[in-house]
């Protein structure tokens, strides 16, 4: 793998290839994030390409990065907030078993999938439900495996908000999880 400041430094000079290999290794992994902000692919290839335009020109501009991947994960969370706030009201495009491939990194045996599919659906079905600032945080934390700091410097909140945000979330999954467990019951 190419080192990021290297591949930088060509960019400024504007080598083309040298973006495509800086970006290529996390465009998959800012799709993920920027799809579940967004929960449409379209919206969220319109934030990935934004991402993209902003980088490289941002790169030619001779801004400082010093850490590319942490820089773009950032710039794309950001950009994925501002389409979904752009377009208002959250709209929910794809069905949750549409998701689920985009946001899981593990691989389980089959009989393991077919256990436990549902049981991911059930959970991302309230995950879906939650506000943003919620569901962004759990998205950060739990899907793309991110530390509380590194979850703060994306965001550009203090870790005590991450913190604060991810343990309400978690009770309200918990409280949806609940008031769904009594439904069943009646």
């Amino acid at each position: 793998m190419h080192d990021e400041q290297h591949l930088l430094a060509q960019c400024r000079q504007g080598n083309k290839d040298a973006f495509y290999l800086l970006v290529s290794p996390h465009l998959t992994k800012a799709y993920r994030l920027a799809f579940t902000i967004l929960r449409s692919h379209h919206d969220a290839e319109d934030a990935i390409q934004n991402s993209l335009l902003e980088a490289y020109r941002a790169i030619s501009e001779d801004k400082e990065i010093h850490h590319f991947s942490s820089w773009f994960y950032r710039l794309v969370t950001h950009r994925a907030i501002d389409l979904a706030r752009k377009l208002g009201k959250e709209r929910q495009y794809t069905e949750i078993s549409d998701m689920l491939p985009f946001l899981s990194n593990s691989h389980h045996l089959p009989v393991d999938e077919v256990i436990s599919k549902e049981e991911e659906q059930e959970l991302l079905a309230h995950i879906l439900k939650l506000d943003m600032k919620y569901r962004v945080i759990l998205v950060l934390y739990y899907y793309q495996n991110m530390k509380i700091s590194e979850i703060a410097e994306l965001l550009q909140i203090k870790e005590g908000t991450v913190k604060s945000r991810l343990f309400q979330a978690r009770n309200l999954l918990y409280q949806a999880y609940q008031e769904e467990r009594k439904e069943e019951l009646r």
